[in-house]
């Protein structure tokens, strides 16, 4: 008899209370942590004294992944992930309780902000695989594409809400209290944490990560357009995170007169268009080629941010903001669901974190990269030279896997030919 398909409504969710625990949990750390990082752009822009300072603050949150993406998914498995979730909500919370302690005693330095940033984001290494990892472990396998979704939507929309929230901060709050929020905000997740109840292996056996990291590159290795997708992506964030980072706050300023109101504004409508394209996707079923549907959404990407920076005025900026969130989530959400779907279970956080950092060496490099553009070209034509090396990078990737499958096929027609003439 052939085996039924049990039915599953996100209803059903509501029923596992540890799921919704870990899911309030993340949302609120994640809310907290855009908050931080959309204030420290923004401190780096008006604070810093040339833009290759501001790039090199804006850089502080972007390295820590150069240093410990790897290992934070090979230790995430083995540690136990509760404490790993915990910890990390403590120490940023103390990292930003130094920084309100430094206001309140008036010696504020953005250089601290920055090494503080890069602390908060080295903890984060850690906790961004073990909290995703705890939806399969909170829910039956039958919710596991459901919970995964909730996730990732609750994620979405707290890059949606939080640059509104740091736009008012930035505008009617003093330091002291923004830093005041932040820091209330990264303690209170830690109330969901606590009632958890995971199972965790003891082992007194120490983690072979060289070796775990071998295994997982091998792996990769032998997926072709998992591979060169991730890869490619993480070349595509070099050229747009920068450009996002450091080139609207100018435009923002500059062009639109509108100051961190407008930025902010540009990062709150990529978020809700990576929410609406994620309701989107849920209705359409993509079967395969998750490779070519990344890259060509990667160059709608860089096309729509280059209409953002090249509006005469905020309301069209706004139409290509969102039209650009929709585009990332078309480039997010397939790479998840290609991870999974060629990824064995022992191995999925330690492919989540080879992307994580990835994307973040991408990022580490970008400030740079954009503000040497933007020094040498100016910002107009900095953005068009972005979105021109982002068409390059990809319309190359996917050659490069049309040539590998072609070589593939080839190989595997010689092969069969070969035992025909045996």
């Amino acid at each position: 008899m052939s085996k039924k398909v049990i039915a599953t409504s996100y209803r059903e969710l509501l029923m596992h209370r540890e799921y919704l625990f870990v899911l309030v949990s993340s949302t609120l750390s994640s809310f907290a942590f855009v908050l931080f990082q959309v204030v420290l752009f923004w401190l780096a822009y008006k604070i810093s004294e040339t833009t290759f300072q501001a790039a090199v603050v804006v850089q502080s949150s972007a390295v820590p992944y150069l240093l410990f993406g790897l290992l934070g998914g090979v230790y995430a498995d083995h540690w136990n992930k509760k404490k790993i979730i915990i910890w990390n909500q403590l120490g940023t919370g103390f990292m930003i309780f130094t920084i309100l302690i430094m206001y309140w005693l008036h010696i504020e330095s953005i250089w601290y902000i920055a090494v503080a940033s890069f602390f908060i984001v080295s903890f984060r290494c850690f906790y961004s695989p073990a909290i995703r990892s705890l939806v399969s472990k909170t829910l039956p396998e039958a919710l596991w594409p459901k919970g995964n979704s909730i996730f990732q939507l609750s994620l979405q929309l707290s890059r949606s809400i939080a640059p509104i929230f740091s736009g008012i901060l930035l505008s009617f709050f003093s330091p002291e209290w923004m830093f005041f929020i932040f820091f209330i905000l990264t303690i209170a997740p830690i109330g969901f944490v606590i009632p958890l109840i995971l199972e965790h292996k003891k082992t007194s056996k120490s983690v072979p990560v060289i070796k775990e990291l071998k295994e997982t590159f091998t792996f990769l290795k032998t997926k072709n357009s998992l591979f060169i997708s991730i890869v490619s992506f993480g070349i595509v964030l070099l050229f747009f995170t920068g450009m996002e980072r450091l080139g609207l706050p100018i435009i923002s300023d500059q062009q639109w007169q509108k100051g961190a109101k407008g930025f902010s504004i540009m990062l709150t409508l990529f978020g809700i268009g990576n929410a609406l394209g994620a309701v989107l996707l849920g209705k359409i079923e993509i079967k395969s080629h998750y490779s070519r549907f990344i890259m060509i959404s990667c160059i709608l990407w860089g096309l729509g941010l280059m209409g953002v920076g090249l509006s005469p005025n905020l309301y069209m900026a706004c139409l290509f903001a969102l039209f650009t969130g929709i585009t990332e989530a078309f480039i997010d959400l397939p790479m998840v669901l290609m991870i999974q779907k060629f990824t064995p279970e022992d191995k999925i956080g330690k492919v989540f974190s080879f992307l994580s950092t990835i994307a973040f060496i991408g990022e580490a490099g970008s400030s740079i990269l954009v503000a040497f553009v933007i020094g040498v070209s100016g910002i107009h034509v900095s953005f068009i030279i972005i979105a021109c090396s982002i068409i390059v990078i990809c319309c190359t990737s996917l050659y490069l896997m049309e040539r590998r499958k072609i070589d593939n096929r080839i190989s595997k027609k010689d092969y069969r030919l070969g035992e025909s003439h045996e």
